[in-house]
């Protein structure tokens, strides 16, 4: 079973298939983890988070649909727990406090994880058409580096690595607002909590 695919491993577990499920949660737990972990800092946070996750997918097998990989499903959905987590923990931790704020003013802004698969694909096609250099930038802040981390990884300067998420941001802010335009301040403060912690 090891050998099989995303696929298969879902019509599986579908069926209620226990050593499926184990081999699925083998192949992503660690990745998964790391997502988390990335962006709160906290192990047992994050090792709940993800446990959470696969509980809900078992729990939920009858129905579960996904029209995605099934890595981008997992990936996003440990994504949106994060700021989840953040909204209904009010976490304070001095670095996070400009993002805490505005994920605050999510509350009722992303009603379903398909709302939030699409944001997550309109801003993987933005990134995927900008520079390589931005593109590394937004990947670096995405994963919680600080600006000066990213600077010394790419060898850039501090307000060069700032001009760069700069940058990103007013490119992704057109294409928000031309894509949402009934949401993009919404979708915008979540953009703003990932690039400007």
């Amino acid at each position: 079973m090891e050998r099989f695919s995303d696929l298969e491993l879902l019509e599986q577990i579908k069926n209620n298939d226990h050593v499926a499920f184990d081999v699925m949660f083998g192949r992503y737990w660690k990745k998964l983890y790391q997502t988390a972990q990335a962006r709160i800092k906290d192990e047992d946070t994050a090792k709940d988070i993800v446990q959470e996750i696969f509980i809900k997918i078992w729990n939920r097998r009858d129905t579960l649909k996904i029209n995605t990989s099934l890595e981008n499903y997992l990936q996003s959905a440990v994504r949106l727990s994060v700021i989840s987590h953040y909204r209904s923990k009010k976490v304070t931790e001095l670095q996070l406090n400009n993002a805490l704020e505005r994920i605050n003013l999510l509350e009722d802004s992303i009603h379903s994880l398909s709302d939030y698969f699409e944001l997550e694909r309109t801003l993987q096609q933005a990134i995927d058409g900008m520079p390589e250099m931005l593109k590394k930038v937004y990947e670096l802040r995405s994963e919680n580096h600080s600006v000066k981390a990213i600077a010394g990884e790419l060898g850039l300067a501090d307000q060069t690595v700032k001009n760069y998420i700069a940058e990103v941001s007013r490119r992704l802010r057109i294409v928000i607002s031309h894509k949402y335009p009934e949401k993009h301040l919404t979708y915008m403060a979540i953009i703003i909590a990932i690039l400007h912690k």
